[in-house]
């Protein structure tokens, strides 16, 4: 059960981080592809998986960073008008 879980859980990670972050669905079905065939271990998974929460970390984190920078100069002109 925790499996089927845990598998439902990356699918809708990726998935979502398809429309997020504009990797191509071709991507992410070679990426699925690999990840369940019998050439990738746990620990293989787990690097995947690791990547992709990497890199989504970090675009929102760039995201979040631009929103506050637009949002400060925001500020800045409405002190100084």
């Amino acid at each position: 059960m925790f499996k089927l879980i845990k598998i439902t859980f990356i699918v809708f990670c990726i998935l979502t981080t398809t429309v997020a972050f504009g990797k191509s669905s071709q991507y992410f079905e070679n990426t699925l592809v690999h990840m369940f065939s019998s050439e990738c271990n746990k620990k293989c998974r787990e690097e995947i998986i690791k990547s992709e929460t990497d890199f989504a970390v970090i675009l929102l984190l760039k995201v979040v960073s631009q929103n506050l920078q637009q949002q400060l100069l925001k500020l800045e002109r409405q002190v100084y008008d």
